[in-house]
């Protein structure tokens, strides 16, 4: 194919899985801290009992916010995924009819093919132009749908590494 790498579907999904598989760990985590505190809470007595009950109280806070967070990324990792796959399919699809009218796809743009490709009438060349005029457009509308995709997933990725980094800072105070 000679469209430019867009990446590899695959391995965003196993990296959205493992994500989403590590959130549910997380959230059972932060649930058996909660049973532990309140099993704990009837013979913890004094202030520096109650310092040490509301530390781990912000930690199943902290553990279930980064549980949530890793979650939404594997959520929108797997929609990514599945629209990079729609989109080099739809590209391939294109190319391969670029090809069959002696059109040719480099580095996103439909080109005229190398040597003869028919009969050499305006009419031909007009319906040629045409279509090449209708795959750039169709190639320009999948390369933007995906640019938006990808932008979302970035947003997403930035919202967790936001609330990471704050939720970070929080436990070490």
């Amino acid at each position: 194919m000679s469209h430019p790498l867009l990446g590899d579907p695959a391995s965003l999904s196993a990296l959205a899985a493992s994500l989403r598989s590590r959130a549910v760990v997380l959230h059972a985590d932060a649930q058996a801290l909660r049973l532990a505190l309140a099993d704990a809470s009837a013979g913890w007595r004094g202030p520096t009992a109650l310092e040490r009950r509301r530390r781990a109280e912000q930690l199943a806070e902290a553990t279930s916010a980064t549980a949530d967070a890793m979650d939404a990324c594997g959520r929108s990792l797997h929609s990514t995924a599945t629209e990079l796959a729609e989109a080099i399919a739809r590209l391939r699809a294109i190319e391969e009819e670029a090809q069959a009218a002696g059109l040719a796809v480099r580095d996103g743009s439909v080109e005229r093919g190398w040597g003869i490709a028919g009969v050499a009438d305006a009419r031909s060349v007009e319906q040629s132009e045409r279509l090449r005029e209708s795959l750039q457009e169709r190639i320009h509308q999948v390369v933007s749908v995906l640019g938006r995709h990808r932008a979302l997933l970035a947003a997403e990725c930035a919202r967790a590494s936001e609330l990471l980094r704050s939720t970070s800072t929080a436990l070490r105070s």
